[in-house]
């Protein structure tokens, strides 16, 4: 192309901003030196499935692919992050598949910045960049500019480990560096559960209400699941037994695919509110569910339907449905726990058995302090059921064992505690 269109083409050429992925094979050239014809087979077939399977899946292009790595576009952060993710566990594939043969390992680096593009490649300081990047990369591992990390969510797009500042070849200036890997499974993919000590400290039920997924509705009401979820919060956090998050945590959650029990690890959540709406003739169905986060169990579910524009105008009549029968499913759970849920530590289970033993012994002295003892368990664990049984059963104890002067009084006592 002469000097003159160049310039031309560099003048009037657009810089969409775009998530450049390079990954290389670890010394490739001692591969190729040791075992050449394996070492192209191999590759070939890991860029042949680079382009048949992870691409179409996370909506990827393949700029170009040399004898040892792959210069791979994105739209953005996440799906590249995914998509690298996937390609380390793909090597791993690979490597199982030739289990004889010597293992290979890619190292792979990502960076989001203005590009300029054309049929053959891209081009500008920030490509360069992350291309320096991979070189920080191990085996296995992948490396991240700080505008990669600041479009993720850690715990449910990558573990994130900062390296710190970083000197790269040909770069001025020290660049902050991150490596991103698979997030971390707990043991059976049972979630860790909130620490005793924050749920002695706050003991309202914690709430989680998903951004509502939208499913054929009219581009000018593509939001309306977000609205829905925005009120719907709105709405229970007026509830003081409810402590609902906000929508800042929530809404990271758009446009994932996500469990409950994710949902119980990340956010602490006991409960967790998801749905989805339809929209056809001016009006919009909203689809809704309840799920304990630990189990995974939904325990309520309905559907109601209503006019879009009375909604978009601040009707709220569907809101208040959805809000009451949250509510009261939630509610009526809690109280179910209540009356079965064991003391939450050691030191006061063994204060119970403690206050049940003196109960039964026949000095009075024993049994005045037993009384002591399940007042004190009872103001300390006031969300727990078997205290407050104890407590009543004494007021009966001492009533039948004769040491009431109004038997009548231990009675109504035992029906107030």
């Amino acid at each position: 192309m002469p000097s003159t269109a160049i310039d031309e083409w560099l003048k009037g050429a657009t810089r969409p901003v775009k998530t450049i992925v390079f990954a290389d094979l670890v010394e490739s050239v001692r591969l190729m030196e040791e075992h050449e014809e394996q070492t192209i087979r191999r590759w070939l077939q890991l860029v042949a499935r680079i382009e048949r399977e992870l691409l179409p899946a996370h909506k990827g292009r393949l700029v170009k692919s040399t004898g040892d790595g792959v210069m791979l576009e994105f739209a953005s952060a996440r799906p590249a992050v995914q998509a690298s993710l996937a390609l380390q566990a793909m090597v791993r594939e690979e490597n199982a598949l030739f289990p004889d043969a010597e293992p290979i390992a890619l190292r792979v680096g990502a960076h989001t910045t203005p590009v300029v593009a054309d049929a053959h490649d891209m081009y500008g300081k920030g490509v360069n960049l992350a291309a320096r990047l991979m070189t920080l990369a191990g085996p296995h591992e992948i490396v991240v500019s700080p505008e990669v990390r600041d479009a993720l969510t850690a715990d449910l797009d990558a573990d994130i480990e900062d390296l710190g500042e970083c000197f790269l070849k040909h770069v001025a200036e020290p660049v902050r560096a991150f490596r991103a890997s698979p997030v971390k499974q707990y043991a059976g993919g049972v979630a860790r559960a909130p620490s005793v000590e924050r749920r002695e400290k706050d003991l309202r039920t914690t709430i989680a209400v998903m951004p509502f997924l939208v499913r054929s509705v009219a581009s000018e009401h593509a939001v309306l699941g977000e609205i829905v979820a925005e009120e719907l919060i709105l709405s229970l956090s007026r509830v003081e037994e409810l402590s609902v998050l906000s929508r800042l945590s929530t809404f990271a959650y758009v446009g994932r695919n996500f469990s409950a029990a994710q949902v119980s690890k990340t956010l602490s959540a006991a409960y967790v509110v998801t749905g989805s709406l339809r929209q056809a003739a001016g009006h919009a169905t909203v689809f809704a569910e309840l799920a304990e986060t630990t189990e995974g169990i939904v325990l309520w579910a309905d559907s109601v339907r209503f006019p879009t524009d009375d909604f978009l105008h601040g009707d709220m009549e569907v809101i208040d449905k959805l809000s009451s029968a949250i509510c009261d499913a939630t509610v009526r759970t809690e109280l179910r726990k209540s009356q079965s849920a064991p003391l939450p530590n050691l030191q006061s289970s063994t204060l119970m058995m403690g206050a049940i033993g003196s109960m039964h012994r026949a000095t009075p002295a024993d049994f005045s302090r037993a009384r002591l003892i399940l007042e004190h368990l009872s103001d300390r664990h006031p969300r727990s059921a078997k205290p407050f049984a104890w407590r009543a059963k004494w007021h009966v104890l001492r009533a039948v064992q004769g040491w009431a002067e109004r038997p009548e009084d231990e009675a109504s006592a035992a029906l107030l505690v």
